[in-house]
């Protein structure tokens, strides 16, 4: 009774597996907002630069879980627009914003920061998600700010240049399985203390911490987006 248990339930995960693997030459996407306040579309488009094509679609969401999109990119420049259309590339008001996917990239993160309070264009930082570059137990530190930032974990510094993303693999930890975080940038030549807290370990997960400026005060902030998904 137990062997046709088995032989049943392999018969329906099994299609419902082959639904969501990757074939060869497509890529495992999801697309994340680093910012509150988003005017984004639930849903968005990825074609290539010139507008005669499309690589798929992507959901919006503001966390990262199990749940991803199947893009076939052929490496290059694409456009993300809110329409389905690739001709959408020429409308800006269509646009939500530009970068590269390489072709062979098997999982990214595309993170989406919005340029201007209640605009629709964002910056588009590209994240490869694979193991190798981001795996579990770690912190992926995002630096989208024009500013060098300093991220002191316990007694630990690491130092990031603007624009930079690496992460904190087997990162420091206190006794009670948590990071004293202490986070500066420096502006002008000085050094300023934009955040203090305790970051709770990553486990067997992973977690993007972003660094942001407030896009009206100007002020360093961090937004921290565990993600749930095995690598």
């Amino acid at each position: 009774m137990k062997t046709l248990i088995s032989a049943a339930l392999c018969a329906v995960l099994l299609p419902c597996f082959a639904m969501t693997a990757a074939a060869e030459g497509e890529c495992r996407v999801r697309c994340v907002v680093a910012q509150s306040g988003s005017v984004l579309p639930d849903e968005i488009h990825v074609h290539d630069a010139g507008g005669t094509a499309t690589a798929g679609k992507l959901r919006v969401k503001s966390f990262l879980n199990h749940e991803f999109d199947l893009l076939a990119p052929k490496g290059g420049a694409v456009v993300l627009t809110t329409k389905a259309e690739p001709g959408s590339v020429k409308t800006p008001g269509d646009v939500v914003g530009e970068c590269e996917l390489p072709a062979k990239a098997a999982s990214l993160i595309l993170l989406l920061s919005p340029e201007a309070t209640g605009k629709l264009h964002c910056k588009v930082t590209v994240i490869d998600s694979s193991v190798k570059e981001f795996p579990s137990g770690s912190f992926k530190i995002v630096n989208l700010t024009a500013l060098p930032v300093t991220v002191q974990l316990e007694k630990e510094k690491f130092e990031f240049k603007p624009g930079e993303m690496r992460a904190i693999k087997n990162p420091p930890m206190g006794d009670d399985g948590s990071s004293s975080m202490k986070a500066f940038c420096t502006r002008d030549g000085k050094q300023e203390q934009v955040a203090a807290a305790s970051w709770p370990g990553p486990g067997q997960k992973r977690v993007l911490q972003v660094f942001s400026e407030d896009l009206v005060t100007k002020q360093v902030g961090i937004i921290g987006i565990r993600d749930i998904a095995k690598p």
